[in-house]
């Protein structure tokens, strides 16, 4: 029974929860989390960093593009109260 145990990957490195760590909760700091998978192998790894970066740089290039418009939105109406 305790060999069973120890086979068994902690909960943690179920692919699901280390998926939905890196997308929608960690993001960039859930990485530990691919590289110490004791499964997965390295061209997985890196498949998954990489993926976090692109997924990250969209991510940020969003925000940046939805505050501009924020802006140029509140500068509009503030033109429109003179």
């Amino acid at each position: 029974m305790a060999e069973s145990n120890a086979s068994k990957p902690k909960w943690y490195f179920n692919v699901w929860f280390v998926l939905l760590m890196l997308l929608f909760v960690l993001g960039p700091f859930g990485l530990p989390l691919v590289w110490k998978h004791p499964r997965w192998s390295r061209w997985i790894k890196i498949a998954l960093t990489l993926t976090m970066i692109v997924y990250t740089v969209v991510l940020i290039d969003a925000t940046i593009r939805a505050v501009r418009a924020i802006m140029q939105g509140v500068e509009q109406f503030n033109a429109t109260l003179q």
